[in-house]
């Protein structure tokens, strides 16, 4: 079957039912059809549905793509703890930078402390504290800047 042709009919034409052409594909016996219906599903705004669809065919670059673009942070922390719960670690890695401006550093911590893989977490982390730290200079220029015009503002007479 030409699941080549029906991506680009797909990706040239937008007059067509979406989401019943979706739920069609995916019952599809083959990959290709199926990750098709991940594709429409997204681009109709059904992340959940994409990335559900993803993980049962264990398309994983998939997952972590469409939970990335789906800009919602629950879907990107429920897409890390079933990598967790499959035992799926470099997976779960990937996904910590996919999925990087999602995750709540916390969050990260936590969940490589309770499943002992801290090494597999200590590159993220390391990259959020040098970024917090990076900000955290920033405010510090800021502050001081506006301390010094209040100063100055206040000891010209007016």
């Amino acid at each position: 079957e030409d699941h080549q042709g029906l991506r680009a009919s797909i990706e040239a034409f937008d007059n067509f039912d979406n989401i019943g052409l979706a739920q069609k594909l995916e019952k599809h016996e083959l990959l290709e059809f199926r990750r098709i219906a991940a594709y429409l599903y997204k681009g109709n705004n059904r992340w959940k549905q994409s990335v559900e669809l993803c993980k049962r065919d264990k398309l994983y670059k998939d997952c972590m793509i469409y939970a990335s673009e789906s800009r919602n942070v629950e879907i990107a922390e429920e897409l890390i703890d079933w990598f967790l719960e499959e035992k799926n670690y470099e997976c779960f890695a990937a996904c910590l930078y996919t999925c990087y401006d999602l995750l709540r550093p916390d969050v990260v911590l936590e969940l490589a402390w309770r499943n002992n893989i801290m090494d597999f977490a200590m590159p993220y982390m390391i990259n959020s504290m040098r970024e917090f730290n990076s900000r955290l200079d920033k405010l510090e220029q800021a502050e001081t800047v506006r301390t010094e015009n209040e100063e100055e503002t206040q000891g010209q007479p007016t």
